[in-house]
């Protein structure tokens, strides 16, 4: 009983990580050839703005934060600089591609990002 427990542990977290993996990575937002790095840091996942072709962008800053695994997407908070406001969002990783559902009121739009 006990190898049970330790085998459905274990393929519990294997999971999880791969979860984790799918979504950890640079991604090409596909405006101003903008990349953001989506890594664990402190123990969560965050996405970071490494570089961009607009000269108005603040490399380094967060616009991916609180990300929660919720079954097979991920859901937490995407940043609209243009706006300056933060909206939930969900993020589902397929291969190279991540569709992100922003959703504010009863109106939502869908981006998909380019895994580089």
């Amino acid at each position: 009983m006990k190898k049970l427990a330790s085998i459905a542990a274990f393929t519990i977290c294997m999971l999880s990580m791969s979860a984790q993996s799918d979504l950890t990575g640079i991604w090409n937002t596909g405006t101003d050839n903008s990349k953001i790095e989506i890594s664990e840091t402190d123990g969560s996942l965050v996405g970071k703005l490494i570089s961009s072709d607009n000269e108005n962008a603040q490399i380094g800053k967060t616009l991916v934060k609180e990300l929660e695994a919720d079954g097979d997407h991920w859901k937490g908070k995407l940043y609209a600089p243009k706006r300056g406001e933060w909206y939930d969002a969900t993020f589902e990783a397929g291969g190279d591609k991540l569709e992100i559902t922003i959703g504010s009121g009863f109106m939502s739009r869908t981006v998909e990002w380019t895994k580089e």
